[in-house]
């Protein structure tokens, strides 16, 4: 916490070459830029430079566990600091301090013993496939590309649309995959945010063993947050990408024909930041959209400095404190544009927007870019 007349801060030199052997947080000179870019700075919920700068005394930011993880103050530093790093890093000393907001222990206890943050049992990971023609037996073909569903897509009703939209897009261009099922873990994006290393390594493995054994080359991913943990995790053994760097390539290479049902509207597509500004793909799900025939409009903050959904860094699994979500505002950025629908290609933003309230006149679709795709190739979900 912040020094108080009866508590004052005391420089701690073994924190602090700590903090600096685990992060590039030597670099940082306090300049203030993370800050001043930092959404949630925006609405006196975080200030990154203090929460930096507290980590040498051994204190913890108020606002440390609101983080995103977005990155956002990644771009803006001038000094190059990987501030998400440093937050996992604070966030990872809460732990051993015993300094965590409440909920988190039952969340990551669900991770370990069901793995899943959901709560729900690894048998029914792969019920959102019943019904879907030729999804069942392709978990048991022998395939070296594989569509790692994640745990949102998995459980969740409505990300369950998007991952049946792209197993019919990904079918229609004769695309050789196979899914886990039940033999598939969450990547681990939780609590790899929330600083819990030892338990992301941990899904790592098991993930990492499971690919083995299937044979697998390639992994592509429903989620960015799956794709940025995979990379992580068990990027040296296999390929990992996200499902619209695959449907670019078999765009581009003919195999993926849109020739089916084209959108009516205005688009608007929002950047993940977990696929945007962590990784830098912003062109194939534009390319995607446009080649399903859709007409884009851009938001004023887009690509590098689009606005954060507020689910990532653990926050899809805690109540936002604030009065304004950070999804609130970005629906009313969409709704400025003029657009009719607004697409992304994440389930954590998709839920995030979803639930937003922004009221306006008009209704606002929020899509994903699979089930545009899908809809272009006369597949629809």
């Amino acid at each position: 916490m912040p020094p108080t007349e009866t508590k004052p801060l005391v420089w701690n030199d073994e924190l602090w070459e700590e903090l600096c052997r685990a992060t590039d947080a030597a670099s940082c000179y306090q300049c203030g830029s993370c800050t001043a870019t930092c959404p949630l700075a925006e609405r006196g919920t975080l200030n990154v430079r203090q929460l930096i700068r507290l980590g040498a005394f051994g204190d913890g930011s108020p606002g440390l566990w609101a983080c995103t993880t977005c990155a956002q103050c990644n771009v803006g530093c001038p000094r190059g600091v990987d501030v998400v790093e440093v937050v996992r890093h604070l966030r990872s000393r809460g732990w051993k301090r015993n300094e965590v907001p409440v909920g988190l222990r039952p969340l990551l206890w669900a991770e370990f013993q069901d793995g899943n943050p959901y709560r729900l049992p690894p048998s029914q990971r792969a019920a959102w496939m019943q019904g879907l023609p030729g999804a069942e037996s392709r978990s048991s073909n022998d395939a070296t590309t594989v569509l790692y569903v994640g745990c949102t897509a998995s459980y969740d009703p409505r990300a369950q649309r998007t991952a049946r939209a792209l197993v019919r897009v990904l079918t229609a261009a004769q695309v050789p995959f196979r899914l886990l099922g039940e033999k598939e873990v969450c990547c681990g994006e939780t609590p790899r945010a929330l600083g819990v290393v030892g338990l992301f390594r941990e899904l790592s493995t098991r993930n990492a063993e499971t690919l083995s054994s299937v044979g697998a080359t390639r992994v592509v991913t429903l989620s960015p947050h799956c794709f940025d943990a995979l990379k992580a995790g068990v990027g040296t053994q296999v390929e990992v990408v996200h499902y619209s760097q695959l449907l670019d390539e078999l765009l581009s290479s003919g195999q993926l024909k849109v020739s089916g049902s084209r959108p009516a509207g205005l688009f608007t597509y929002h950047d993940p930041c977990y696929l945007g500004r962590q990784h830098g793909v912003y062109d194939p799900p534009r390319r995607l959209l446009e080649s399903a025939g859709a007409k884009l409009v851009e938001m004023p903050r887009s690509r590098q400095w689009a606005l954060c959904c507020g689910g990532g860094g653990g926050n899809m699994w805690r109540e936002s404190g604030s009065e304004e979500r950070l999804a609130d505002a970005r629906v009313a950025e969409a709704r400025e544009t003029g657009a009719t629908a607004l697409a992304t290609a994440c389930p954590f933003c998709v839920t995030c927007f979803s639930g937003a309230r922004t009221p306006g006149a008009g209704p606002l679709d929020i899509v994903d870019v699979a089930e545009v795709v899908a809809r272009a190739a006369g597949v629809p979900a």
